[in-house]
Parts: structure tokens; C-alpha cells; sequence
């Protein structure tokens, strides 16, 4: 198993996570690659794992450090980082990671009762991993979470209730 491709989108220089680990800024790209990508590795025997879910390189927060969001709205996030998971869950890709990103916008349309600083990240959402990724995306395959030491993640909720989340 490869936790890769990395799907993110470099959308903000200053990111630190992103700016240099992705294939770029443009969606089309991104999912040409990481389409080739996925195709060579399962040619292998090795399962891709494309990361970091809902998408990151908006932010310009690490959220190994710190809380970190994707800000898009909707109709912003259909057309760059669904496309790209979409258009990967349709050639049968096996595994997604969880990263602990917030989107907001999508959390609180599948969440009307939610306020945006009640907001989780993918990694402990059930509405986007449930309604999102499962429902409108379609997916059944491997969710994983990225690393549960991350301060994104520890900060949102003690370790003894975080992990059951995940």
C-alpha cells in the first residue's frame, strides 16, 4: 500500500504542506497524473492511497501544526477536488485518506443544525466522509486517517474520544 498519489491542489504558495509535494495547481492535471499514477502502482501490486481528503494547498496553515481549512464553496470544490476524486473513484481507485481539513461549506450543507466553528475535519466528519465521499461521490472502498498525532486533529477532541471517531 502507497499513501500517494497526493491529489492536493497548489492553489497557495505559502502552503507548506502542498506547494512543493503536488502536481500542480491545475485540476485536469492533477487527475492525469494521478490517474497513471494509480495505474502503474495496481500494475505493481501496490494499492494507492490518494490523500489528502476533501483536498488541501488552499490553506496556507499546516495542520500537522495547526487547524487547517479548505474555504471553497460548493460549487468551488465540485469542480476542482470532486472532479479529481470523482474522476479517480471511477477507475477503481481502492483507498482514500481522511486529512484533517475542514470544508465547511459541504460540512454545513449535509449538517444544517452545525455552525462553522462547530465544523470538523474530514478525518472525524461523518457528513463528509458518510455523505460526501460515500453518497455523492459514491465510494466504497478503504478510508484511512492521516497521522492521529497531527495537532489538527488533537486539538479538535481528547485522544480517548478522537480515535473512536475516526
Amino acid at each position: 500500500m502507497s499513501f500517494a498519489p497526493i491529489v492536493d491542489l497548489s492553489k497557495n504558495w505559502r502552503n507548506p504542506i502542498i506547494a512543493n509535494r503536488t502536481w500542480g495547481d491545475r485540476t485536469d492535471l492533477v487527475l492525469e497524473l494521478s490517474k497513471e499514477y494509480m495505474r502503474g502502482i495496481m500494475e505493481e501490486g501496490i494499492l494507492p492511497t490518494a490523500k489528502h481528503f476533501p483536498g488541501d494547498g488552499i490553506d496556507e496553515r499546516d495542520h500537522h501544526l495547526s487547524f487547517a481549512t479548505n474555504p471553497q464553496t460548493i460549487e468551488e470544490w465540485d469542480e476542482t477536488f470532486g472532479r479529481i476524486y470523482g474522476g479517480l473513484i471511477d477507475e477503481g481507485l481502492p483507498a482514500i485518506m481522511a486529512g484533517h481539513i475542514h470544508l465547511p461549506e459541504y460540512e454545513m450543507h449535509f449538517d444544517s443544525e452545525l455552525e462553522p466553528e462547530d465544523t470538523l475535519p474530514a478525518s472525524l466528519s461523518k457528513p463528509l466522509l458518510d455523505e460526501l465521499l460515500r453518497g455523492k461521490l459514491g465510494y466504497n472502498g478503504l478510508v484511512v486517517t492521516d497521522a492521529s498525532h497531527m495537532v489538527a486533529m488533537t486539538s479538535i477532541m481528547p485522544r480517548r474520544e478522537m480515535v473512536p471517531t475516526a
